[in-house]
């Protein structure tokens, strides 16, 4: 079925969101704590009450499927939020958390998540639509999972990432958008050739830079049986 998605507002990827709280985190957490690449936080069905405010790396939230590939649900950056699905007390994390740098991360429980709330309504409103911007996110990739075609899968998560003015270079590898859109690596690479023959994309480096997003509708109708 086709299902191209018009500008849903949406991001896989996270960050500044805290900005202005980072303070208060510093006032109710220890001090940072180093994190290198490739380490886990979180750990699907392992995991619990801890969550973790990134001051400075990258972090990317995954699932497995059935046959062990990874599925990046989404990628933070500085001054986020990590695990906030270990919020309620006891409850496992369904994500795992994994540092694509090093990373400096304070821990923090959800009854100091709790605390800080109650000193500060603004921030507790922030949190508020942290968590909206999150679910929204979460909704949109359910909803484009579902679609058979993986070119237009593909279309949907750039549509939704990235824009025609400032923000058209794509920094991901295709093994990265693979994860992404949940197919292989060879699929993502069809794809892309199909758009750089098609003039919609210039390849450049790890990733490739969107030079027609104004297209990218009119070859999902072309090429939705991919």
């Amino acid at each position: 079925m086709y299902r191209f998605q018009h500008d849903p507002k949406v991001s896989y990827f996270f960050s500044g969101e805290f900005y202005a709280y980072r303070s208060l985190f510093e006032e109710f957490c220890p001090p940072p704590m180093k994190m290198e690449k490739g380490m886990r936080i979180c750990r699907h069905g392992l995991t619990k009450n801890w969550m973790y405010y990134l001051c400075k790396g990258t972090l990317k939230v995954y699932v497995e499927n059935l046959t062990g590939n990874e599925r990046i649900v989404a990628l933070l950056g500085e001054d986020t939020i990590a695990g906030i699905d270990c919020f309620l007390p006891d409850t496992a994390s369904l994500m795992t958390i994994e540092c694509t740098s090093d990373c400096w991360l304070m821990p923090f429980l959800n009854t100091t998540l709790e605390a800080m709330m109650r000193k500060s309504p603004e921030f507790s409103v922030e949190l508020a639509r942290y968590y909206c911007k999150v679910m929204r996110q979460l909704c949109f990739d359910a909803t484009n999972q579902s679609i058979g075609s993986v070119f237009i899968r593909l279309a949907n998560f750039l549509q939704a990432n990235w824009d025609d003015k400032n923000n058209c270079r794509v920094l991901l590898s295709q093994q990265d958008l693979a994860a992404a859109v949940n197919c292989s690596r060879t699929s993502v690479a069809r794809a892309c050739k199909i758009m750089k023959e098609e003039g919609v994309i210039s390849i450049e480096g790890i990733g490739f830079r969107i030079l027609d997003f104004s297209n990218l509708e009119t070859l999902c109708r072309k090429y939705s049986h991919l």
